[in-house]
């Protein structure tokens, strides 16, 4: 599991080259043919009286977000918004950004999933770019993905779903996008005093917890993470996180299970983050 927790946005980058695509901070919205309220260019699941694509307010940066959302009218429904558009680009894109916030059911899984093209070759599949979340991340959270390119074609048009609800489709998954935007290069956010300023682990919330709890650490560098949850008697119980990440602030959940996947007993438990050079432990009550 793991997440990109940056709290606050901004989408002016020094040294990225981003196109906004139309829409992308989904401040417009329309009411289609069939009553059912749209962010304008998107087709949804909408059908009334089952609306589980919506405005969220408030936005990352403007008014609004758009949250798609699993219903249950006596079947699991998950949430849908689909956005298929001609869009020249001056260049080839290498990444893809999104502002998200989300909560995720244990065992469910949430998408973004990208498609380029010119004319009728494949730019970028979405196969290949879709990209998934698994875990609730909390707070307003700038993600920056990269794009598996297959052409030196340059696009002109895209494809962009945002899925909520395609794992076991539980009511209470949603997630919610905001400021889309392709660009090229490394992302480097202009405004630094946004960035942590040194390295940290927040103590987990709720605490003590049952079934799951957040737990949030920040990062003022490029650094290899490794976060891990170990019993009383210094056993390893569960690896949640390794992996490189960029600065930012950062939020994952545990949700009491160990690595085969099974669930703990309660006590007392320990997170261990190691970040570089920087290593913190917190403790954790799991109550049964």
């Amino acid at each position: 599991m793991r997440l990109l927790s940056l709290c606050l946005i901004v989408t002016l980058f020094s040294s990225l080259s981003f196109s906004q695509i139309p829409n992308a901070g989904f401040e417009n919205w329309e009411t289609d043919p069939d009553s059912n309220y749209n962010p304008a260019g998107w087709q949804t699941t909408n059908s009334f009286p089952l609306v589980n694509v919506e405005p969220y307010s408030p936005g990352c940066q403007g008014n609004y977000a758009m949250k798609v959302k699993t219903l249950n009218p006596g079947f699991p429904f998950p949430g849908v918004a689909f956005l298929q558009v001609a869009y020249n680009f001056s260049q080839i894109p290498t990444r893809f950004s999104a502002c998200v916030k989300s909560n995720i059911m244990p065992g469910d899984q949430a998408y973004i999933i990208v498609g380029l093209m010119r004319g009728d070759s494949v730019i970028a599949s979405q196969d290949s770019c879709t990209f998934r979340i698994d875990a609730t991340i909390g707070q307003p959270t700038y993600r920056d993905f990269p794009l598996t390119i297959q052409s030196n074609l340059i696009p002109d048009s895209l494809i962009i779903i945002v899925a909520s609800g395609l794992g076991s489709g539980q009511v209470g998954t949603e997630l919610i996008v905001d400021e889309l935007a392709f660009g090229t290069g490394s992302a480097s956010v202009s405004a630094k005093e946004l960035l942590p300023g040194s390295f940290s682990l927040h103590q987990n919330y709720p605490n003590p917890f049952n079934p799951s709890t957040t737990i949030d650490y920040e990062i003022p560098k490029l650094s290899k993470v490794e976060l891990h949850i170990y019993n009383v008697l210094g056993q390893h119980v569960v690896g949640i996180l390794n992996e490189e990440q960029v600065p930012g602030r950062y939020s994952l959940v545990w949700n009491g299970q160990d690595n085969r996947g099974s669930q703990v007993s309660g006590g007392v438990y320990f997170c261990r983050l190691q970040a570089g050079a920087y290593i913190e432990t917190k403790k954790l009550t799991l109550l049964k």
